[in-house]
């Protein structure tokens, strides 16, 4: 059943009930249910890919400007770079520029000209001094997740090395293990960073704003792909035509609906004795009952298809339980523990 079908039966449950209020309770009864359980349609499954680091010629910087200017051996790097990886934009990549008073900060490259080699960081460089012809390192530290409405990970496993990477790790652990980023290695760790922002407001704007950025960390300066598994909230139906996963049925939602649509009623009931209509308030309980009813039906037929998919892409089942030998990592691992 479309959303424009769902709001014509919900207005005829309660005919004063403003037509455009409908869609707001319909997706505010989609949202309860979507966050009562795990479904299986807002489990996924999805990918990142790391690019090489580049660190071919040399960049040109300035204290206090947001503009940058590659020289002629590093714009051929890095346009290599980008037909070698194409997945991960040259503006979606962070710029660490060499510096002789210290390690520099990392600054998101907003635009590149391809061309030129002039490009726009996130905010103006603030590492003294400025330099012309510094050595410079280019590689993506932060990454999107695949989805904006993405609400938690089930796993980030780096499929070359067989390694689960954790997720767990919070920020303030890696601050105070790695301050200045400085260890680089194959990335072990997934650290939320912050909400993409960057560009915003700009011509620049980055293509997944609003979307959550994460940190891997050690600094991802080597070719790896990663799968990902994660979970999402679901996101609300727009158009007259959406329609709801085939797992939850529109009988569902517009019971609980039509609680919200009947406790409205009730607040506006017109307390003249010659307009005195239904007692909303039975009729609230009666739809409750119908609503508690069919959700646990519905998500009684999901259940076995949820448990299927994380009985083989959990963190239950992994090399360091097993035991394993990875030739490119050098590492090893027995039962229990790695070695």
């Amino acid at each position: 059943m479309a959303l424009q079908d769902m709001q014509a039966e919900l207005r005829g449950a309660v005919p004063k009930l403003p037509f455009s209020f409908t869609k707001t309770l319909i997706n505010r009864a989609r949202n309860v249910i979507y966050n009562s359980d795990l479904w299986s349609f807002n489990l996924y499954e999805a990918s990142w890919v790391s690019p090489a680091v580049v660190t071919t010629g040399t960049v040109t910087v300035q204290l206090g400007s947001d503009t940058v200017q590659f020289d002629p051996a590093a714009v051929a790097a890095i346009n290599q770079s980008q037909l070698d990886c194409p997945v991960s934009l040259i503006t979606q990549r962070q710029l660490r520029p060499g510096n002789t008073a210290g390690i520099a900060q990392i600054y998101n490259l907003i635009q590149y000209d391809q061309i030129t080699g002039a490009a726009t960081l996130d905010r103006i460089y603030a590492d003294t001094p400025s330099t012309v012809g510094a050595s410079y390192q280019l590689y993506q530290l932060y990454y999107p997740a695949p989805f904006q409405d993405h609400l938690t990970w089930v796993s980030v496993r780096n499929m070359q090395m067989f390694l689960d990477l954790r997720l767990g790790t919070e920020r303030n652990e890696i601050d105070q293990l790695d301050p200045q980023r400085s260890i680089y290695q194959f990335p072990t760790d997934v650290i939320p960073y912050m909400i993409d922002n960057r560009g915003a407001g700009t011509d620049n704007a980055s293509a997944t704003l609003g979307f959550p950025l994460f940190e891997l960390w050690g600094q991802p300066v080597n070719p790896f792909t990663y799968a990902l598994y994660g979970i999402r909230k679901g996101t609300d139906l727009v158009n007259p035509t959406d329609t709801l996963p085939v797992q939850i049925g529109e009988d569902c939602v517009l019971a609980l609906a039509r609680s919200y649509a009947y406790e409205w009623a009730e607040a506006n009931k017109d307390m003249s004795p010659r307009s005195s209509g239904p007692d909303f308030r039975f009729l609230i309980g009666k739809t409750l009952d119908e609503y508690n009813k069919r959700l646990i039906l519905y998500r009684k037929n999901d259940k076995e298809f949820v448990n299927s998919w994380f009985s083989i892409r959990n963190l239950q089942w992994n090399a360091s339980q097993v035991g394993s030998y990875n030739t490119l990592a050098g590492v090893s691992t027995v039962y229990g523990g790695n070695y």
